[in-house]
C-alpha cells in the first residue's frame, strides 16, 4: 500500500547533511540545461547523482549497480537500481535510491525521496502536483 501525501509530509526524515551537500553539489554541476539534454546524457548524469549520494551515505563499498530498463525499480537481491531509459527522472531515481538506503518500505522510500527533492530542488518541486502518492508535472 502506498502512503498518502499527508503521511509523506508529516515527518521530515532528517536526511544526513552530507547527503544534502552531495545532492546540491550534483545540482550545481549537472542540472544545467537539463531540459535540453538528450535521454542518454540525462541517464549518465542520474547515475552520477545516485553514486554520489550513495557514497555520501557511507556506502562506498557496497555493490550498488545501476542498469537501464523500461521502468524505475529497485531489486534488493541484486542491489540494482533500474532507470527508465525512456523517461529519465531525478525524483524517480531518488525514490529507487531511497529503497537502497532506507529499505523496501514504500513509505520510507517515498518520504526520503520527496523530502530530499523538496529541500534540494525547490524550483523543480513547485512545478509538480500530487497525484495520490506521486508527484507529476503540472
Amino acid at each position: 500500500m502506498y502512503p498518502t501525501k499527508k503521511q509523506i509530509l508529516a515527518v521530515n526524515p532528517k536526511i544526513k547533511s552530507v547527503i544534502k551537500l552531495a545532492t546540491l553539489a550534483w545540482k550545481e554541476e549537472y542540472l544545467k540545461n537539463w531540459k535540453n539534454l538528450d535521454k542518454k546524457e540525462k541517464i549518465s548524469r542520474l547515475k552520477i547523482l545516485i553514486y554520489w549520494i550513495n557514497w555520501a551515505n557511507h556506502k562506498r563499498h557496497d555493490n550498488l549497480k545501476i542498469k537501464i530498463g523500461d521502468t524505475f525499480q529497485y531489486d534488493p537481491n541484486k542491489q540494482t537500481i533500474y532507470i527508465d531509459g525512456n523517461n529519465p527522472s531525478i525524483l524517480s531515481s531518488l525514490h529507487e535510491l531511497g529503497h537502497h538506503i532506507a529499505g523496501l518500505s514504500e513509505f520510507k522510500a517515498c518520504r526520503w525521496s520527496i523530502w530530499i527533492f523538496m529541500e534540494c530542488f525547490p524550483g523543480l518541486f513547485k512545478n509538480l502536483k500530487w497525484k495520490k502518492h506521486l508527484l507529476i508535472k503540472k
